[in-house]
C-alpha cells in the first residue's frame, strides 16, 4: 500500500480503505494464501521498543516480524542512551542511521509519538501511548469480530470497565463505528468520559445489566490499577466484580450466550469468573492468535509504502 502512513499513531491516521487492505491482506496471511514478497533483495530490520510492560502486544510483534522474514532486535529502553537524557527523536534516528526500518514504540506519555507526524525520524507504529491509544490491538480486535461475523453492520459492542484509561477502548471508539457498529461504554461513572465527549455512534450507560440487553459482543477491560489512586483502586476491585463483573451463570440467566472479547491481561474474580474465561464464549485467545496475522499485515503495509523522507533532520536529508 504506497499510500500507507510512515507514523501509525491513531486509527485516525488510516481511512476505511486501508483497513479494509488491512484485513484481507491479515486473512491472507492468517489462512496461508499469501506469503511476504518484501525481501526479494534486503531484510529489513525491525526493533520493538516498549517503556511498559507487555506480553501479548510485544511478543505477537515479535513472532510476526520473524514469521515475515524480517530481522528483529529488542531495543532495551532501560539500558539505552535514553538513560542519560538523550531526546527520543535522537534515539530514534541513531536506529535508523544503524539501519533499522520500522520501530514499535511504547510508552507511559499520551501522544508522545505526535511530534515526529511532519518529519519522522523513523517509520513508527504505536503499540500503546498512555491513555491516548492502541490501534493495532483495535485492528486485531475488528479482525477477530469480522471472522466471526463478516456483516457488522448495526450490531452493538458493550464495552465493560476502566474506559477512560483505556487506550484500545478509545481505539475502538474511532474504528468501529466506520463499520457500522454502534459502541455502549458501561462501567461505574468515575471509569467513563463524559458523554459530550463521546463520538458519534457511542453510548454510555452505567447498568451492566441495561448494556448487556443491547449488545451483541461484550468487551472487557482490567482495572488499570497502575493508573489509579492505590486505595481506590483496591475499593475498586473488590466492589466491581458485583456490580459490573460479567459471569457465565449471568449470561445464561439472560440467555445472553454471546461472544466475550478481552485484550488482555484478563483478572478472573474482577471483570469476569473463571468459568466464563474457560467457556466457548471468552474469545481472547482468538484475539491473540489474529494478532499476529493483523500485525504482519500493518508491518508489510509500513514496509512498502515508499516513503522516502524518513530520517530527515531539520529539514535536509545527510
Amino acid at each position: 500500500m504506497n499510500s500507507f502512513p510512515s507514523l501509525l499513531e491513531s486509527i485516525s491516521d488510516l481511512d476505511k480503505l486501508q483497513i479494509d487492505a488491512l484485513l484481507s491482506l491479515a486473512s491472507k496471511f492468517k489462512h496461508r494464501e499469501s506469503e511476504s514478497t518484501l525481501f526479494t533483495y534486503k531484510r529489513p530490520i525491525i526493533a520493538t521498543s516498549f517503556l511498559e510492560n507487555s506480553t501479548r502486544t510485544k511478543h505477537s510483534f515479535a513472532i510476526a516480524i520473524q514469521k515475515l522474514g524480517a530481522m528483529y532486535i529488542d531495543f532495551n529502553a532501560e539500558t539505552s542512551s535514553l538513560k542519560k537524557g538523550e531526546s527520543l527523536e535522537e534515539t530514534f534516528l541513531t536506529l535508523f542511521n544503524q539501519g533499522v526500518n520500522l520501530c514499535i514504540f511504547r510508552g507511559s506519555v499520551s501522544h508522545q509519538l505526535s511530534q515526529f507526524r511532519e518529519n519522522p525520524p523513523i517509520k513508527l507504529i504505536n503499540g500503546g501511548d498512555g491513555v491516548n491509544e492502541h490501534p493495532t490491538q483495535a485492528l486485531l480486535d475488528l479482525f477477530t469480530l469480522i471472522e466471526m461475523e463478516p456483516n457488522l453492520e448495526g450490531k452493538t459492542l458493550a464495552i465493560f470497565g476502566d474506559n477512560i484509561h483505556s487506550r484500545v477502548g478509545h481505539s475502538l471508539c474511532k474504528l468501529l463505528p466506520l463499520f457500522g457498529m454502534k459502541v455502549i461504554l458501561c462501567g461505574p461513572k468515575h471509569f467513563l468520559p463524559e458523554q459530550k465527549q463521546l463520538p458519534v455512534g457511542v453510548a454510555w450507560s452505567d447498568n451492566r445489566d441495561e448494556t448487556l440487553a443491547k449488545c451483541d459482543y461484550i468487551y472487557l477491560l482490567r482495572i488499570q490499577k497502575e493508573r489509579h489512586d492505590p486505595e481506590v483502586a483496591a475499593s475498586d476491585s473488590i466492589d466491581y466484580h458485583n456490580t459490573f463483573g460479567v459471569t457465565l451463570d449471568q449470561l445464561k440467566r439472560m440467555n445472553k450466550l454471546i461472544p466475550v472479547l478481552h485484550p488482555g491481561p484478563a483478572n478472573i474474580g474482577v471483570e469476569l469468573d473463571h468459568a466464563l474465561i474457560k467457556s466457548s464464549l471468552y474469545k481472547g485467545y482468538e484475539q491473540v492468535q489474529n494478532s499476529i496475522p493483523m500485525r504482519m499485515a500493518i508491518i508489510q503495509s509500513m514496509l512498502v509504502n515508499n516513503d522516502k523522507n524518513i530520517g530527515i533532520i531539520n529539514g535536509e536529508k545527510f
